[in-house]
């Protein structure tokens, strides 16, 4: 019989710590683009966490039924938006829904959360709707800015069909919960627009127009993301036709059970190289205390056995959150000993541990706005 743990994302939703995000980024050259996401079960919300880590500290099983509903995905439905302009974060929101707002069926890649959706169109486009209300920064912490609106019509035009690879994210847990990472869409042509509005005058305080190229992937899990581990390290790169992604855990049991190099080509079968020999060099950690690295070089080689080199240089930090670093990178490829690949990518590292600290975990409380169900950004 297959346990609960074995079953896909949509059946560890009574899971205590589980997540399930839908992940969406577009940069060009010039640091300029955007990171969507969804969530069923916001995996840094420092409430989450806290009740993730009571339930586990009290021995108790994920089966049991009188399990409290705080401790569950389906009470942290939400969305988060991050706007780049020139390498650096200019607008951010994180907004969090009632509980029971997430919609979904098992199977189809069309969900919604309050107002926001993402749709699978006939063409085999994905079109994305949200509106949020954004955050501000001040000298005594984050502001929320409900005098304001950010609103995204985005359409995903993947080059690739069908989802490309499946894998596991980082290490299984010893109780058996799976940690899974899908990349769906790793070449896509991204165009639409992002605006944020002054409600008060219903003026544009920002319109950015959004053509370039664009990467989709999906995880989930049946306990939190980083729980027992110390970061996850993941990024991608896109080409006009090829893209590259990669996945790094960091921990004393992960011993590279789960690194990969992805490389996806529009005409060639994708080259998937599992349990590289990574290293690292950490010479950086942010104001919230999440350590990210500032090169990254993983070696592997192919199935006739030809060495694979991937070369990651962290170039500029985008934005860094309680439980988040997301930076610009440089990428060089060598594959098959001729083939170069070389570009600028996008580099994120999560790691949870630091958010139950009492001033990141006020700091990150503050930066997430909670959205009742009679909120006018239902109606808009």
């Amino acid at each position: 019989m297959t346990s609960q743990w074995e079953e896909d994302g949509w059946r560890q939703q009574r899971t205590p710590g589980s997540y399930e995000c839908w992940n969406f980024d577009v940069l060009d050259s010039m640091g300029n683009g955007a990171s969507v996401s969804f969530f069923d079960g916001l995996y840094f919300h420092p409430k989450y966490l806290r009740e993730e880590a009571r339930f586990y500290r009290s021995g108790s099983h994920p089966r049991l039924k009188n399990v409290r509903d705080e401790s569950l995905a389906s009470f942290y439905p939400a969305v988060a938006i991050s706007l780049f302009q020139g390498g650096r974060r200019i607008a951010h929101a994180v907004n969090v829904y009632p509980p029971g707002s997430f919609r979904g069926e098992q199977g189809s890649p069309e969900i919604a959360i309050g107002p926001n959706r993402i749709t699978l169109r006939q063409d085999g486009t994905f079109g994305l709707q949200m509106r949020a209300y954004p955050t501000d920064r001040s000298i005594t912490g984050p502001k929320a800015r409900l005098d304001q609106m950010m609103f995204a019509e985005l359409t995903f035009r993947p080059k690739l069909p069908g989802v490309q690879h499946s894998q596991l994210l980082r290490p299984n847990m010893e109780d058996g919960a799976r940690h899974t990472w899908v990349i769906a869409a790793p070449l896509c042509e991204v165009t639409g627009r992002i605006q944020q509005v002054n409600l008060r005058d219903d003026t544009l305080a920002l319109d950015l127009p959004v053509q370039a190229d664009g990467f989709h992937d999906h995880i989930f899990g049946g306990s939190g993301i980083c729980r027992r581990i110390k970061r996850i390290i993941r990024g991608h790169a896109v080409g006009s036709d090829w893209a590259i992604a990669w996945n790094h855990s960091v921990g004393n049991r992960c011993d590279g059970q789960t690194d990969s190099i992805c490389l996806f080509e529009t005409d060639a079968q994708p080259l998937i190289i599992p349990h590289p020999q990574v290293e690292t060099i950490q010479r950086n950690t942010s104001h919230f205390l999440v350590p990210y690295p500032a090169h990254i070089s993983m070696h592997g080689s192919d199935l006739r056995g030809n060495a694979i080199e991937l070369l990651v240089n962290h170039h500029d930090v985008l934005e860094a959150g309680p439980g988040l670093v997301r930076s610009t990178c440089s990428v060089q490829l060598t594959t098959r000993g001729k083939s170069r690949f070389v570009g600028m990518g996008l580099l994120e590292t999560n790691s949870t541990r630091s958010v139950g600290l009492p001033v990141i975990s006020d700091w990150a409380s503050r930066s997430i706005i909670r959205i009742e169900a009679d909120d006018p950004l239902w109606r808009l």
